[in-house]
């Protein structure tokens, strides 16, 4: 899309109805992304965002996202979706990332119950940089 000043636009809009966001249950994590409808073993979420050239100038300009960033080959998603709200437990991890090409998926690794918050193991990089243990 293009705007009245002929720079690019582009529109991004959240349709999964199957999830919300609420504070999450972890102490001081601020707000969490929570199953609204039961999940099955195998449900996906989409990992809504923008693709970016790690190194590019985009990647220098989004830096303040460098945690949050998923690592697609040599390239970067940055989130803008509901996959950006989940948060963090290598102990009670529902969620795991898969990568099918240049698209990026959040699947449950278990069944979900209905207004269960959902949770997936960052990587090494973001645990250190949030100083996360658990």
């Amino acid at each position: 899309m293009i705007n009245q000043n002929g720079a690019k636009k582009m529109v991004l809009v959240e349709t999964d109805l199957r999830f919300y966001t609420a504070p999450s249950t972890i102490p001081a994590a601020g707000m969490g992304l929570f199953a609204k409808v039961p999940l099955a073993v195998g449900d996906e979420l989409l990992v809504v965002g923008f693709l970016l050239a790690s190194g590019s100038i985009e990647d220098e300009c989004t830096r303040y996202a460098d945690a949050y960033k998923f690592r697609v080959g040599d390239q970067l998603l940055v989130p803008f979706g509901y996959a950006g709200m989940v948060n963090h437990s290598s102990q009670i991890a529902n969620m795991e990332k898969v990568i099918v090409g240049e698209t990026v998926y959040l699947r449950t690794s278990r069944s979900i119950d209905a207004n269960e918050e959902l949770f997936y193991c960052y990587s090494s990089y973001a645990q250190e940089r949030f100083q996360l243990s658990g």
